[in-house]
């Protein structure tokens, strides 16, 4: 093996490191944005839910306050507690599901 052979097969090496180094790279890059987005997507969902619930709660009860005054007490109560105990079992497995920390 000449010195020039030896020198081509060092730049070709060289060159394949350089390759390598720019694909970890750009693999890393990518893995760590969709953790970030990951992340993200979780805190916007509790942000949802605990800002979503109340106002869907809240909007729920003032129009059955304004659009239904004459329902007899019984019909009354069994149309708020119906929805609104689903909501909060739904807010509960939410929230009991909900960890910030795993990815």
């Amino acid at each position: 093996m000449t010195d020039q052979e030896l020198d081509m097969l060092f730049a070709q090496s060289a060159q394949s490191q350089k390759a390598v180094e720019d694909i970890n790279r750009r693999v890393m890059k990518t893995v760590r944005r969709d953790m970030r987005m990951k992340a993200l997507g979780k805190w916007a969902k509790l942000i949802g839910i605990c800002f979503g619930v109340p106002v869907m709660t809240v909007v729920y009860v003032y129009i059955l306050f304004t659009y239904m005054p004459e329902m007899e007490t019984p019909l009354r109560i069994m149309t708020f507690v119906l929805p609104l105990g689903t909501l909060a079992v739904y807010f509960g497995k939410g929230l009991r599901d909900f960890s910030p920390f795993e990815v």
